[in-house]
């Protein structure tokens, strides 16, 4: 499984960021490339926090905290905004105003190599690492400010109502078919060339891939109220499960390389 070429990005989102499957097949696949040594100490910094205490389970909790405010640093974090146009995404600029995904990640994974954080900052700053990673390899998490990266494009799917960024979050995803059971056919897809091409564990770079998808392919052929169907569908599914198998096979790595040993 080749991967398309990478570019700029995506915008806030109203709907949860990526559906809890894609969230949980991410962290299914990472587990699979983790070390036993990096799965040993994910295992006990979520020990006994219930029900978050299994990795695919932990994955979707950013989620569910985004309302409260003891979190509330975080909620622009699940995302970064890039104008159209660009030739890529600059965090100075993209990150000037808010708290964003690319500095999240970067914080987030020093606190998690940092073995003399309490066990609860600790806990908490894997949970959101490990979800923030899959966001930012959903390509309408870097998107464009003026729609709110697709939430304010409404669309129709197969005759129901929804908006360009839920329909990459999720209708592409269950149209797809994909669900957390599909962590070893897609883990074991990663070819040799893919573990070559997807070396670089720089979160810009993901980003950049993230924002050339929106740029050369989200927005083709759409126009607010478009009904979209199969042939759509059909034209992106294969970057959907590209960026779900990427986003585990990266995570799994960076976890190898802050956890492993």
């Amino acid at each position: 499984m080749m991967l398309v070429a990478a570019g700029p990005a995506v915008a806030s989102p109203a709907a949860p960021p990526w559906g809890y499957d894609a969230h949980r097949l991410i962290c299914e696949i990472a587990w699979r490339e983790m070390t036993p040594a990096a799965r040993d100490s994910v295992t006990t910094v979520l020990a006994n926090d219930r029900p978050y205490e299994r990795f695919s389970d932990a994955c979707i909790w950013a989620d569910q905290v985004r309302n409260e405010p003891a979190y509330a640093r975080y909620v622009t974090a699940h995302y970064m905004n890039v104008p159209p146009g660009r030739p890529g995404v600059d965090p100075a600029i993209d990150c000037a105003e808010t708290y964003c995904v690319l500095e999240a990640i970067r914080d987030l994974t020093d606190a998690v190599a940092n073995r003399s954080l309490p066990s609860t900052q600790r806990r908490d700053a894997l949970r959101f690492l490990v979800h923030f990673v899959a966001d930012v390899h959903q390509p309408m998490h870097v998107g464009r400010p003026g729609d709110r990266g697709g939430n304010d494009t409404p669309v129709r799917f197969f005759e129901e109502d929804t908006n360009l960024h839920t329909l990459w979050d999720a209708g592409l995803v269950e149209h797809a078919m994909l669900d957390p059971w599909d962590g070893r056919r897609l883990y074991e897809s990663i070819t040799q060339a893919d573990r070559q091409a997807w070396a670089d564990l720089d979160p810009v770079t993901w980003a950049n891939e993230s924002y050339e998808i929106v740029e050369r392919y989200a927005y083709r052929d759409v126009t607010p109220g478009v009904q979209l169907d199969d042939a759509y569908a059909d034209a992106n599914r294969y970057l959907v499960e590209q960026r779900i198998v990427q986003a585990g096979y990266r995570l799994g790595r960076l976890l190898n390389r802050i956890l492993g040993g």
